[in-house]
């Protein structure tokens, strides 16, 4: 059985039509797993390896507006009766301006840096929204 198998192969081997193609035979055969790839068990999806930086950028965008939105806001213990006020609005200044910066650069970078890019997707709305938010908190 096996050696019809093979025969039938050489045959189909040899037995090339123009162009380069050769004809499909047909009948009883082996499938060969010799073009299929197997499945490596490290592997995991986009969306899982993708969810750290996105919940870092979150949580410090939202930090960072935070901070941002109570520095004008009497109600908030940074505000401007805070002796350290004048200290903490440079770099939350800076960490406000730095998200759409973030956001752009991200986007130009992101086949070479697919992290930075979703770290920066959820870092600038969340900075932006949060600074935008004039809630007292406290």
């Amino acid at each position: 059985m096996s050696q019809d198998i093979f025969n039938q192969r050489i045959a189909r081997i040899n037995n090339r039509s123009g162009f380069g193609k050769v004809e499909m035979a047909t009948g009883e055969g082996t499938q060969t797993p010799m073009f299929s790839s197997p499945v490596l068990p490290g592997e995991t999806p986009t969306a899982r390896r993708n969810i750290k930086p996105m919940l870092m950028g979150a949580v410090l965008g939202m930090i960072f507006g935070t901070i941002a939105a109570g520095l004008e806001n009497p109600a908030m213990p940074w505000g401007p009766g805070f002796e350290y006020n004048d200290m903490i609005t440079m770099p939350t200044l800076l960490a406000l301006c730095a998200g759409p910066v973030m956001a752009i650069a991200g986007s130009v970078l992101r086949n070479r840096f697919p992290s930075f890019f979703f770290f920066a997707a959820a870092y600038f709305p969340c900075v932006i929204t949060m600074a935008l938010l004039d809630l007292p908190l406290f």
